[in-house]
C-alpha cells in the first residue's frame, strides 16, 4: 500500500516535471537580438506633392549571421518618435518578408507636416509576429530632400 502511493507520488513528480519544462522551453525563444546585423543604407525625408504629408524614407542593409533565419519569414518596424520621445508613428510589414543571407530593406510611412518637428526614427527587425527582436536599432534622423522655398523647414534632433 505504502509503496503504491510513493509510486503514485514520484509518477506525479515526474509528470509534473515534464510539464514545467515544456512550459518553459515553450515560453524562451532562444533569440538574442544579435541573429541580423543592420547597417543604415540611407535616409530621406521627402515632401508629399499635393498633400500635408512627408514620406520618411530609409533603406536599411542587413546580414543574417543565423543560418537557421535564411528563407524564413521575418519583420522589419519603424517607430517615429516625436522629440519627447513619443512614438508617433509604428509602420511594418502586413506579411513580413523573406530573409536573404544579406540584403537592402526599404521601410517608408508618411508623417503630417504639422507633427514633423524634431523627429527621430528606429529600425529593428523582428520575427514574423514582431515579439522577439532579431537585430541591432538603427536610429536615423531622416534627410530632407526637395523642399521647395515655400515649405517650412521641419526641425529634426540627431539621435546619436
Amino acid at each position: 500500500m505504502v509503496f503504491k502511493i510513493y509510486l503514485r507520488i514520484s509518477v506525479s513528480v515526474i509528470i509534473s516535471g515534464i510539464c514545467i519544462i515544456l512550459a518553459v522551453q515553450g515560453t524562451v525563444s532562444g533569440y538574442t537580438g544579435k541573429e541580423i546585423a543592420l547597417k543604415l543604407g540611407n535616409a530621406e525625408f521627402i515632401p508629399l506633392n499635393g498633400t500635408t504629408n512627408y514620406q520618411i524614407k530609409i533603406n536599411v542593409n542587413y546580414s543574417v549571421s543565423d543560418p537557421v533565419l535564411i528563407g524564413q519569414k521575418i519583420n522589419a518596424v519603424m517607430k517615429v518618435h516625436s522629440a519627447d520621445g513619443k512614438i508617433l508613428k509604428t509602420t511594418s510589414f502586413p506579411s513580413g518578408f523573406a530573409a536573404n543571407i544579406t540584403g537592402t530593406t526599404q521601410l517608408l510611412t508618411n508623417i503630417p507636416k504639422i507633427i514633423a518637428r524634431n523627429i527621430t526614427t528606429e529600425i529593428v527587425f523582428t520575427d514574423l509576429n514582431k515579439t522577439n527582436v532579431l537585430s541591432n536599432t538603427v536610429e536615423t534622423l531622416p534627410h530632407i530632400a526637395n523642399l521647395k522655398t515655400s515649405e517650412s523647414m521641419p526641425t529634426i534632433t540627431n539621435t546619436t
